[in-house]
């Protein structure tokens, strides 16, 4: 179903839906930013590709696999990406040098990635979201990254089919999507449990692992929002992103803000046209915040474009038409936003700013997500 551009505009207080390539994007100043994200090559392989600030390809590293989300290392110029589910690998490859090679790592016996990871602040810990197959729950794996990624332990992350995890400001608190769907990789990526499917936003102690607070939706419709993706607003909130595995032609909100602390039965659906929802297709890709921490945007592939909220007033702001619109990550400043498609486009800009979406000189697929970080 087309979106209700009238519809939208309107509850976005007029401005301008699209985003633009703004004016410092040619001043140098984000000679330093650059964007990590999982690519097709040619020759059909993938690989992980590193962009500069305006999304040219600088590197790619060719994979043995799909990877998924991507994770910098603090303190140092190495990051990982894990395997996109039911992938085993991890790869670990280095941000800021010439070489297109990456060192591997793989998931634990009756494990595998699902697709997500952080470091705690020291650089010293990875933490990966795996699915426990064998007992059909999910599991967070702890690596120490000084030692060659090995494997350490693991907490249980309090759901089934867990998903992203991101850290949050205290340092101390990991939130990590249970999205409540139960895989096996003897069935590839079905779904085996959706008639009882319940997931969750857990907030977990990195220090041992225990249950700090957790959402969990009514024991109504809203059970079939998978939660997949997080992103952390500057005032602690969690902007949440879902996947609807139910009749999607209901068009039911599938992005909205839970605060940490605040116990089941605060989550606030953000506002939108029911258009908009519908547009959606019951999928959001990804989920990201400006580097102010207050805009927020989400990517709906399925619908070919990318919705924009202010966190502090839940409204929304505009949105990108964006041909399976995928990745989204802060932009330069303030404000802005990087977004990147399966057709090969790149975009920089900001909500409400005209439009400017270019593929880059190889015009080769971008995947899910895109990680912004310093070179």
């Amino acid at each position: 179903m087309e979106i209700d551009r009238r519809a939208f505009l309107a509850a976005a207080g007029g401005v301008a839906a699209q985003m633009a390539l703004p004016a410092w994007a040619s001043t140098g100043q984000a000679a330093s930013l650059c964007y990590l994200g999982g690519r097709r090559l040619a020759d059909g392989r993938f690989a992980v590709a590193i962009a500069d600030g305006q999304g040219r390809t600088i590197k790619t590293i060719p994979l043995p696999g799909r990877c998924h989300g991507f994770a910098r290392r603090p303190g140092t110029t190495e990051a990982v990406a894990p395997a996109r589910r039911p992938g085993s690998f991890c790869a670990v490859f280095d941000v800021a040098d010439d070489v297109a090679e990456a060192d591997y790592f793989q998931s634990a016996r009756g494990r595998h990635f699902q697709g997500h990871g952080v470091f705690d602040p020291s650089g010293c810990t990875l933490f990966t979201t795996a699915n426990d197959y064998v007992r059909g729950r999910g599991v967070i794996g702890i690596y120490d990254a000084t030692d060659g990624y090995r494997r350490i332990g693991e907490y249980a992350s309090r759901g089934i089919g867990c998903h992203e995890l991101v850290l949050l400001g205290d340092g101390k608190t990991v939130a990590v999507a249970n999205g409540g769907i139960l895989t096996h990789p003897d069935s590839g990526r079905a779904k085996l449990n959706l008639p009882t499917m319940a997931p969750n936003l857990a907030y977990i102690d990195l220090a041992d692992g225990h249950l700090l607070d957790r959402f969990q939706a009514a024991d109504d419709r809203r059970r079939k929002l998978s939660i997949r993706h997080l992103a952390e607003l500057a005032d602690g909130r969690i902007a949440v992103a879902c996947q609807d595995e139910g009749a999607v032609g209901e068009g039911l909100p599938l992005v909205g803000l839970h605060r940490p602390g605040s116990g089941d039965g605060a989550f606030a659906v953000l506002q939108a046209p029911a258009a908009a929802w519908q547009a959606m297709a019951g999928y959001c890709g990804a989920v990201a915040v400006d580097p102010a921490g207050r805009l927020i945007a989400a990517s709906a592939p399925r619908g070919d474009r990318i919705l924009f909220w202010d966190g502090a007033t839940g409204t929304p702001v505009g949105e990108l038409d964006l041909a399976d619109g995928c990745g989204v990550a802060p932009g330069p400043a303030a404000g802005t936003f990087a977004a990147s498609s399966g057709t090969g486009a790149f975009v920089i800009g900001r909500p409400g700013a005209g439009s400017d979406g270019r593929p880059d000189r190889a015009g080769l697929p971008w995947d899910n997500h895109l990680l912004a970080v310093r070179a």
